[in-house]
């Protein structure tokens, strides 16, 4: 959307993340099988590394030299009552390595554990069917002739956003897989050459805002982390600890498209808005007693799954957004306040303000 201009707000919140901060340590990276069929971790990074959201520390396989190797990271969740409607992949390298997203899942553990999907019960999930969409940088989308799974041919590094109809599956699946030679959904294909680098994985359910904000919000551009010194003779000084985005031919914060710093928009992005005349189930769960997982609330799909101000999420000014070039409605960020009030103004109606923070 030309200059950024807020329409309707969504959030995307990451369930990998909730879990592993609730103490469920989900996830996994195949290791090197015989024949190098999967490509492992390397010996400096654990599933952490992929799932702690900082996409600018990178993880690096070895796709360079086992060419036709493929990176299987795997998901299970607690219960197959969490909701999922997207998947991210933050800040990699897949088109400079020439290579693909490859995208399966199922309710039982052995859906996710073979080589592209070849054990995933189009019972569970048929990807010839169901509808799917992008984001972000996910310009060609095709489901594998068996529909077993989905295919993702990013067209740029950077990031990438896939949405998709809503799923309550506990079993997730990523392979990323060279597409030089097979290119499409074909399996088989090999790399270019460069080794593969992927900075993060989110997996999780959007929420879309009931409505736009008022009209009165505020959009600011803070150097915060710019520190002023005066001297006795009045000079001024500036001590620099960041300028806010960063980018570089082989890393780039979230949603910058910039292959050098000189290109890069600075400072941090904030927004401060205020939500008038929501309703109370738009806003509240049902009851608290105990997570509810078909309620879709502000407090349920976003408070409370990045716990405050505790993890980020990703951010986008227009629901609407799906094209070519969209990264600059997109933001990596989190909640700038420590606690969420809700201002009750007519019965089972409230007000909701809200400070969004982008994160570096």
């Amino acid at each position: 959307m030309a200059n950024q201009n807020i329409r309707t707000p969504k959030f995307f919140t990451d369930l990998i993340s909730f879990h592993r901060g609730r103490d469920s340590a989900i996830g996994a990276v195949t290791a090197t099988h015989a024949g190098n069929t999967f490509v492992g971790l390397p010996s400096n990074k654990t599933i952490a590394d992929l799932c702690d959201l900082k996409p600018l520390n990178l993880v690096t396989f070895d796709t360079s030299a086992d060419t036709d190797g493929h990176v299987l990271c795997t998901f299970v969740f607690n219960t197959s009552s969490h909701k999922q409607n997207y998947i991210a992949i933050l800040n990699h390298n897949l088109a400079t390595a020439v290579g693909k997203i490859r995208i399966f899942a199922g309710d039982e553990s052995t859906d996710v554990t073979a080589l592209d999907g070849a054990n995933a019960d189009t019972a569970d999930i048929n990807w010839g069917s169901i509808t799917n969409a992008e984001a972000v940088n996910a310009d060609t989308r095709t489901a594998h002739s068996d529909n077993k799974s989905i295919v993702i041919e990013p067209a740029t590094d950077g990031t990438t956003i896939i949405t998709f109809d809503e799923q309550d599956l506990r079993y997730w699946a990523i392979q990323f897989e060279g597409n030089t030679t097979n290119t499409g959904n074909a399996v088989n294909g090999t790399w270019g050459g460069t080794d593969l680098t992927v900075g993060g994985i989110m997996i999780g359910e959007s929420f879309e805002m009931p409505h736009s904000p008022d009209m009165q919000l505020t959009r600011s551009i803070e150097y915060d982390k710019v520190k002023m010194q005066e001297s006795v003779g009045g000079q001024r000084y500036a001590s620099v600890g960041n300028l806010g985005r960063t980018a570089s031919s082989t890393s780039k914060s979230p949603f910058t498209l910039a292959t050098n710093a000189q290109k890069v928009y600075g400072g941090r992005i904030s927004y401060d808005f205020n939500f008038s005349f929501l309703s109370s189930s738009d806003v509240l769960p049902l009851e608290s007693y105990s997570y509810i997982y078909s309620d879709d609330t502000v407090v349920s799909d976003i408070w409370n799954i990045t716990d405050g101000p505790t993890r980020p999420f990703i951010f986008c000014i227009d629901k609407d957004t799906a094209a070519d070039g969209a990264e600059s409605d997109f933001m990596f960020a989190r909640f700038g306040q420590n606690s969420l009030s809700l201002n009750q103004v007519a019965n089972d109606v409230y007000n909701v303000s809200l400070r969004i923070e982008e994160e570096f």
